[in-house]
């Protein structure tokens, strides 16, 4: 039966109900599950697809980094198509309704403009590839790597716009998030400072130096390895206002999850929402409190990068970028975050916006910053 309920409330509806919710639309049958059980064969059972999942059931700093990270210097080095693709990238967005969703064929004004901006896309990096390919000089990025591996261009564009789509939006997101619960809560910014300091006193660098040459000497492995306060931040701010829901599709033999059939072709749908604001696994689930102790005696209990056989595969690169991000802004800038009237507040992230968590306008901060004296 086809319905309509916001993500918000459904969390506690989930939590409550603890099982599978099936409803059909057109020739599709989807499965909502929930619960630890659920949660563990859902991301362990070996029939359960993610990209058939999403084939049917999904449609500036931050941006331009993941554009040099994940593309190729044609288009990075162009700030007018850097520009132009966020742009576009902004109207595949607005434009992702549930009608585009569950019914992709319906030609609604919305699934218009998210097919011409696609096209735009798509001719903006296939140009990119035919003056890379025309130039025949061999650069050190994602698209020469692509290529030098053979893959078809039909590929390799597929490749790129879905990384692109993929890291930036998410990742922008969770930076956001950062800085305004960072904003809100003076410890965690103070300790975050403090850990970015320390890497910087390691470094052979003068204080007059520029921020970003300053942090572009500390070594990959450190900040992978050495940053357990910005770990936690990252975390926590994936687990309060990381609105997402993971998709899988059986491809067989059916199976059951808590009783409930999963027939071969059937997708299945699992809500973050179900665990990650579960006052029995993390109290007072809607605060933000990085020093929360990790929850072991729960499966899966965190699944902010997926799990069991299917984690993101940009995970490590989201982490040094939003680490990057965060010490240039940290350092770069005293904020705190306010209501309209001036007044200290703490949003709330709005599970009802799937893409930015944004609270409703009653509930809008704003961020109140001014800069130091650092040369970023």
């Amino acid at each position: 039966m086809p319905y309509s309920i916001g993500l918000q409330s459904a969390a506690s509806a989930f939590l409550s109900a603890g099982f599978a919710t099936q409803f059909t639309f057109a020739v599709n049958t989807v499965i909502v599950v929930s619960g630890e059980s659920a949660r563990q064969a859902f991301f362990t059972a070996k029939g359960l697809d993610l990209t058939e999942g999403f084939k049917i059931l999904s449609g500036a700093l931050l941006f331009q980094t993941t554009l040099r990270s994940l593309s190729c210097a044609e288009i990075s080095d162009d700030p007018v198509i850097v520009g132009r693709l966020k742009k576009l990238y902004d109207t595949l967005d607005n434009g992702t309704t549930p009608a585009t969703v569950l019914v992709p064929w319906l030609p609604t004004p919305a699934m218009i403009k998210k097919l011409w901006a696609t096209k735009e896309i798509y001719d903006i990096v296939t140009k990119a590839i035919q003056e890379r390919e025309d130039s025949g000089i061999s650069r050190n990025d994602t698209l020469q790597m692509l290529l030098d591996c053979g893959d078809e261009k039909l590929v390799v564009v597929g490749f790129i716009m879905g990384l692109l789509i993929a890291g930036a939006r998410a990742t922008g997101t969770t930076a956001s998030w950062m800085m305004t619960f960072l904003g809100c809560h003076r410890e965690w910014r103070d300790k975050a400072v403090a850990e970015i300091e320390t890497l910087l006193a390691s470094t052979q660098t003068a204080r007059s130096d520029s921020l970003s040459s300053r942090l572009s000497t500390i070594p990959l492995d450190v900040w992978e390895s050495q940053t357990p306060v910005l770990d936690a931040i990252i975390k926590e701010t994936t687990r309060v206002a990381q609105p997402h829901t993971a998709m899988r599709r059986n491809l067989g033999p059916p199976l059951y999850i808590d009783g409930k059939i999963i027939p071969t072709g059937a997708y299945v749908v699992y809500p973050f929402s179900d665990v990650h604001l579960d006052p029995s696994i993390y109290p007072d689930p809607w605060k933000f409190s990085p020093g929360r102790e990790d929850v072991k005696h729960v499966p899966f209990a965190y699944v902010g990068w997926g799990g069991g056989k299917t984690l993101c595969l940009g995970t490590r690169l989201a982490k040094v970028e939003l680490k990057l991000v965060t010490a240039m802004f940290l350092l770069g800038f005293r904020h705190t975050v306010v209501d309209k009237h001036g007044h200290k507040t703490t949003p709330t992230p709005n599970w009802n916006d799937i893409l930015l968590c944004r609270p409703p306008p009653d509930q809008t901060g704003y961020v109140s910053y001014e800069r130091s004296d650092i040369l970023l």
